[in-house]
């Protein structure tokens, strides 16, 4: 097969046989030995972006847009249907800097408690170099200093990691909101990619299942179910506590007639799940809580 002439037509004539990471494909593209991956990046950019017929993948890999159509619009939906035992949840939690992605606070860790057939089966953890000082109030409350996280990979370097333990599993955390917005400022920012597909907010879940419980912070749900922390306010203490939590919730849906996923949905739509602010909640969002005190779950 002669090679193609055109650098678009030999990416095409390389992708054809699967997706690839940029270098690889720009090495072979521009038949050069070796390149750089931020170099290689924003040519693969430059040359495939304005052509329909490629595709960046949320992994930063490049792909023909015909063979990754019905792949990219499945998975995260499609392993809802059926039981609600049958879903895999992907509990994250995040450590940060601050409270507000938008205002340049970084993630400082990440957890991922994996939770399929009614118990965690994998969980992942990594401190995060954040590229920003960590304000000390926020050391004192995660126990995570510069010293710990200076010599650790940005986010940008396991985005790759992160959205395949994502990927076809429903995103779950307490407070989701908070660490979906996180996540996918970081994954937006390391490799263009912004989360999709269906979330669980187990602070929600809590409201609904835990009527009586007075607070559903994470501390009172797991004290609730006699689950403990190991180590509280970092990423995979608090993400394996949750999957706990989680675990034991779905039970009671279960034992509810709550079996499936669109039930659940459905179960949380309701106006009960959606509790109107206090006036004290309000007071509450209106004045920083102390460092000592759980604001984020």
């Amino acid at each position: 097969m002669s090679r193609p002439t055109t650098l678009s037509a030999r990416a095409a004539q390389r992708l054809a046989s699967g997706p690839l990471d940029p270098v690889t494909l720009m090495c072979d593209v521009c038949n050069v030995d070796r390149l750089q991956a931020d170099a290689a990046e924003r040519m693969a950019v430059a040359l495939l972006s304005s052509h329909p017929e490629f595709v960046r993948l949320p992994s930063g890999h490049w792909a023909l847009a015909a063979t990754t159509a019905t792949r990219s619009e499945a998975p995260a939906h499609a392993e809802t249907a059926g039981s609600l035992l049958d879903v895999s949840f992907a509990v994250v939690d995040v450590e940060t800097t601050g409270t507000s992605p938008v205002a340049g606070d970084r993630i400082t860790e990440i957890a991922i408690a994996q939770v399929s057939g009614g118990e965690v089966v994998d969980v992942y953890a990594q401190l995060v170099n954040p590229q920003r000082p960590i304000p000390p109030y926020i050391t004192q409350l995660t126990r995570i200093s510069w010293e710990m996280v200076r010599d650790q990979p940005t986010f940008r370097e396991i985005a790759p990691t992160v959205v395949d333990r994502l990927a076809g599993h429903v995103f779950t955390a307490h407070n989701a909101s908070f660490d979906w917005r996180f996540v996918s400022e970081e994954l937006d920012r390391g490799v263009g990619h912004l989360l999709a597909g269906p979330k669980l907010c187990t602070v929600r879940l809590a409201r609904v299942l835990l009527p009586d419980l007075p607070r559903k912070s994470l501390d009172h749900v797991t004290r609730y179910f006699g689950i403990e922390i190991e180590a509280r306010h970092r990423a995979e203490g608090d993400a394996v506590a949750t999957a706990q939590a989680l675990v034991r919730m779905l039970r009671i849906a279960e034992n509810e007639g709550v079996r499936s996923w669109p039930a659940l949905e459905k179960l949380l739509s309701t106006p009960s799940a959606k509790r109107r602010l206090t006036a004290r909640d309000r007071r509450r969002r209106a004045f920083p809580l102390p460092a000592s005190e759980d604001y984020i779950a």
